[in-house]
């Protein structure tokens, strides 16, 4: 108890959010072999690209589900509990679906998607948990983002040592879902937030519901050119993502350490997250998402040229790793400070359905793609695709700068 009050219950709290973040994406890395495993069952990348295809089409009904329930229940720990507990409970009876009957391609593309109705918001309630209370108890997100950065490395790494010689990949399903009893734990203890919650505690009953018009939202051309963006990127991004355990199999190294590459980026996301409030005082957040995206697709150029060993591998997603962290730090801010108050939800709501058709198009075209034209080409498209987003929106936000010098020349 004398701890406890010698560290203050701002102090305690910041402490509570940033293990349940860490202790999650802990667990979480101990979640990311569903690939790996369904490669060693026979599964070629056209089919991982169908299966994650009809996933992304889950989550977008998965996170408007959740993110309504929260709302009118006015709880956001009591779903987060929900979402994490059924996912991961879900999710760690993967290996008992039958494997080695004539229909079990069709039988796994039929019940994984369905897991995704919890699964495909874990991360998202998780994420909207600790930004909110940053935000109400005015916390440094970075730093506390950072540290499930942190364990997300240390988790990673220790994966991919168990399955070095200690585990088999269908023995980190239940694994991920012991390790997340942690965090599921923790949602208790974790501060709910409580902002939606006063609001319509305060509301007038009598009142009728005032209409809120989505117009001023889509008549800003900035927001609707970054939902272009984000479509255009998210299809590349999800095609790098998916499709890294088959291009560690097409230059022979073990998709058994795909681990060792998820640690490695996620060490790298930790400086510029640490950073972000220095580098926002010097650069635009425009300036740095685009910077972030433009090291990420440099990754997938050395993909396409020049790696062809772990080692190769792991030097190419240092790019990955410092511009993953450069974007996570700055686009939902920049995406925050675009909508206007009263549609900021919206606007949110909006973007992640964006990203999730983005899922859809990018495992669909990409599985196909991989296929047909094999891995370094494939890569190569991918690189040009991020290029494509960054030129599409720093091109229109120049053109918008130019305008607006103009009209104030003019006044």
């Amino acid at each position: 108890m004398k701890l406890i009050r010698r560290i203050g219950p701002l102090r305690m709290q910041a402490i509570k959010i940033a293990l349940l973040g860490g202790t999650f994406w802990f667990a979480w890395a101990y979640a990311c072999y569903q690939s790996v495993y369904l490669q060693e069952k026979g599964f070629q990348a056209s089919d991982i690209g169908v299966l994650n295809a009809i996933s992304a089409g889950v989550n977008i009904l998965s996170v408007s589900f959740w993110g309504t329930v929260s709302d009118r229940i006015g709880s956001l720990k009591r779903v987060l509990f929900s979402v994490l507990l059924g996912g991961s409970l879900l999710y760690s009876l993967v290996p008992a679906i039958p494997t080695d009957i004539a229909f079990s391609h069709l039988l796994l593309l039929a019940i994984l998607p369905s897991f995704n109705f919890f699964r495909g918001s874990m991360t998202t309630m998780v994420e909207n948990m600790q930004v909110r209370n940053c935000n109400e108890l005015r916390l440094n997100y970075g730093f506390i983002r950072s540290f499930g950065s942190l364990l997300f490395t240390f988790g990673s790494l220790s994966a991919a040592g168990l399955l070095a010689g200690t585990i088999e990949v269908r023995h980190t399903f239940v694994i991920s879902f012991l390790l997340m009893l942690i965090p599921i734990t923790l949602t208790i203890f974790v501060r709910d937030p409580k902002l939606g919650r006063l609001k319509n505690m305060n509301a007038d009953p009598n009142q009728k519901k005032e209409k809120i018009s989505l117009k001023p939202l889509f008549q800003n051309k900035t927001y609707i050119f970054f939902l272009i963006f984000a479509f255009i990127f998210y299809i590349a991004a999800n095609c790098e993502a998916t499709f890294i355990p088959y291009y560690m199999k097409s230059i022979d190294v073990n998709p058994q350490q795909y681990g060792v590459i998820l640690a490695y980026r996620a060490m790298l996301e930790i400086p510029f997250l640490l950073l972000m409030a220095r580098l926002r005082r010097r650069f635009s957040l425009q300036q740095l998402f685009l910077f972030g995206v433009t090291l990420m697709s440099l990754e997938c150029l050395c993909l396409g040229t020049i790696a062809n060993s772990l080692f190769t591998m792991i030097l190419s997603t240092t790019f990955f790793g410092l511009g993953n962290g450069l974007f996570i730090g700055s686009s939902l801010n920049y995406l925050y400070h675009l909508a206007p108050d009263r549609l900021k939800a919206s606007a949110q709501a909006f973007f992640a359905a964006i990203a999730s058709v983005a899922g859809i198009a990018g495992n669909l075209i990409g599985g196909a793609l991989f296929d047909n034209i094999g891995a370094k080409p494939f890569y190569l498209v991918v690189f040009l695709l991020m290029m494509i987003s960054v030129i599409v929106f720093a091109v229109f936000v120049l053109i918008n700068n130019k305008k607006k010098k103009a009209l104030l020349s003019d006044s």
